[in-house]
Order: C-alpha cells, then structure tokens, then sequence
C-alpha cells in the first residue's frame, strides 16, 4: 500500500507539479513586459461567432472596438440569432467602421452553426492574424497589443490564454476551477513546446492563430462538424508542427462562463462525452482514472494504516495545494481549496450526465440545432 501511494504522487505530481509551480507564473503582463514593442502591428481580425449574446454583445464589441491596438478589425458572424444580437450589432458598427457584421440564415450540411459562423467571419477577414473569441468575453483595452506583443516577439502562429473566471458562490467557483485545473491538466500547455504527445490546447475564449497557418490545413473544414472546435484547433496546428503558446490572462481577458452551479453542470452537455470520442469504453476508462486520482487517496487515508498511507496523502495535499493556487490564478479564490472533493464528484456527474443525454438523444442539440451523434463521430477530428 505504501509503495502504491508514493507510485500514484509520482502520477499526481507529474500533472500538478507544474500546474502548481509553473503555470500561475505564466501571465501575460508579466510575459509581455519582457519583450519589446515590434517594428509594425499587423492587422488582427477579431471573429465572434454569435448567437442569442444580447446579454454581453455589446459590452464585448465596445471593450474590443475601445482596444489600444493600432490595426483592428472586428467580424460578427450573427449566426442565427431570435434575439436582439443583431440589432445590438448594427447600433455599434453605425458608428465604427472597424466592425462588420456577417449574418448566417442557415448552416450546410456537415458544419456545426458555430464552426460554419467562424468560417463565413474568416472568409471576410483581411488580417495578418485572427483572433477567435465569444460573444460573451471581456478585454481590456491592452489586452490585444500584449498579446500580440508575445506573439509577434516568439514568432508564434497561435497564441491562446486562459481567461479570468468570474463565478458567483462558492459551489460555482469550486466547479469553475475544478474544471479549469482538469483541462490545464488534460492539455499539459507547459509540454506544448517539446512536442510531447498530446500537449496541445484551443481555447474558446482567446484562440489567436497566423492567418498563413490558419489557410495552411485549409482553416475549419477539418473540424466543421466536431463539438470541441477550439481545442481540435490547436490540434491541427499540433500536427502542422505550429509555434505555439499559452499564457494566464489575469485581468486582461474574462468570462462569465456559467450563471449557476447547475449552469456549470449544464455547460458541460454537449462537449463532456465529446471529449470522450463519444466512447463508453473511453468514459469507463477516465472515470477509473479519474477516481483513482481523486477518490481513491481518500479512502486509503482514511480506511488504511496511516503508516502506510503518507503516499496517499501526499497525493490529497499536492491537488488540494494545486487545485487552490489555479482557482486564484483563474480569477477564482483559494477559499475552494476544501470543496476539492465535492469539484471533483460534480465535474464526473457532468461527464456521465453527458454521456446518457447524448446516447439518450442520439445526438447532441447545440445553438437549438441537433446533431446526430452518427454524424458527430463521423466528422470528429482525430
């Protein structure tokens, strides 16, 4: 038991040794302040895809439009919307001419509605580099310029940074930062430029990628009609052997994921199993990974002859050390550090509760549209 427990650290320790030590250190302010200002800025072409945002469209394209970067431009790609986005839209760029609204009416067979949007967005764009970000995420007026700052410094062809959760309540928080811990953990962006296998990430929030890299595996074909579209972006970078980075955004970058701690549960519907390849053999085998990683060190300190426990409970306090530190890093607090436990069983709930409304439903319903999970695993991107 012993020698079992000090194995599972090593494990442990692999994944939150430097989620813990390295990553909240990896800031774009901080990042950014060491390189110099570049020669020329490029144009950047910031795409939205958008659907019923009437809520935080505006203040999203006002907090862009209000950028310090010197060549901007934004595309609303309206996709679909039965609220007000579109009139939102149209208000503002009456009285900016840097913003341009493409509306989509319907979505062609083999797309997503959201892939589809970014597609029509990326058609119209002139910019060396294109920004893709949500109708629902906060910048702040330097945010773009540092990052471009970086960008351009290293040479990068995509550029993506983790954004600063808001949550309100502490069971929101937990869950916010239990999953953003999972995904730091799941796509290891610090192995990112040793090519290690699997070390690739897309994120939805702030996936900045060069327009030649971008035209290069032919933009959103690929993944048209896979649900994690932002990650299987840097997938495809991944295999082109594309430069590439991620930063902490603090500040710079925020989002409000989800309104709720049910909201949480509820944002995971449609992308848990598609992590999963749609794959309930995949499913068994994360969950049996998952648990031993996150329940099992538990039971053996508190069942097992403590004496023979210290590797398990080396395990508790270096994921709850990790899990604190991350939830501040991403704008959360480390007041979740005991509610590890309690993050951990609702993130597992969410992936099964995922798993059986997909094959309940056959399908996944996304932007009120439903996708047939026979076409779903025929168009997912591997």
């Amino acid at each position: 038991m012993e020698l079992a427990g000090w194995l599972l650290f090593a494990v442990v320790l692999f994944y939150a040794g430097p989620a813990l030590v390295v990553m909240p250190r990896r800031t774009l302010r901080r990042y950014a302040a060491s390189t110099d200002e570049p020669a020329s800025w490029p144009v950047v072409s910031v795409i939205i895809a958008a659907r019923d945002e009437e809520q935080r469209i505006g203040e999203t394209l006002s907090g862009l439009l209000a950028s310090d970067y010197p060549h901007l431009e934004v595309i609303v790609a309206n996709d679909r919307s039965t609220d007000g986005t579109l009139q939102i839209a149209e208000a503002i760029a009456d009285n900016d001419s840097r913003l341009r609204i493409v509306t989509i009416d319907d979505v062609p067979e083999g797309w997503l509605g959201k892939t589809n949007a970014m597609t029509q967005a990326a058609n119209l764009a002139t910019g060396e580099f294109l920004l893709f970000t949500d109708g629902d995420i906060q910048f702040s007026p330097d945010a773009l310029r540092l990052a471009m700052r970086y960008t351009l410094d290293r040479k990068l062809d995509h550029f993506c940074l983790f954004p600063s959760m808001e949550t309100h309540g502490w069971s929101e928080c937990v869950l916010v930062s239990f999953f953003a811990m999972l995904f730091s953990f799941g796509t290891q962006p610090w192995l990112r430029s040793y090519r290690f296998p699997g070390a690739y990430y897309g994120i939805g929030a702030f996936n900045l990628v060069r327009r030649s890299a971008y035209d290069a595996f032919g933009g959103h074909d690929p993944i048209g009609l896979d649900i994690l579209d932002d990650v299987k972006l840097g997938k495809l970078l991944f295999k082109q052997r594309a430069t590439a980075d991620c930063l902490v955004a603090e500040d710079a970058v925020r989002v409000r994921w989800q309104c709720s701690t049910w909201g949480v549960i509820r944002g995971l519907e449609k992308n848990a199993f598609a992590a999963m390849s749609y794959s309930l053999i995949k499913m068994l085998g994360f969950s049996l990974f998952f648990g031993l990683i996150f329940f099992v060190p538990i039971l053996a300190v508190l069942w097992g002859p403590f004496e023979s426990a210290t590797g398990f409970l080396s395990v508790l306090i270096m994921l709850h050390l990790t899990f604190a530190r991350l939830s501040a890093a991403f704008g959360g607090s480390l007041t979740v550090m005991p509610g590890l436990t309690f993050g951990a069983a609702g993130v597992l709930f969410a992936f099964w509760r995922s798993a059986f409304l997909t094959l309940r439903d056959g399908g996944v319903t996304w932007r009120e549209t439903f996708y047939p999970l026979k076409d779903l695993r025929a168009g997912e991107y591997r």
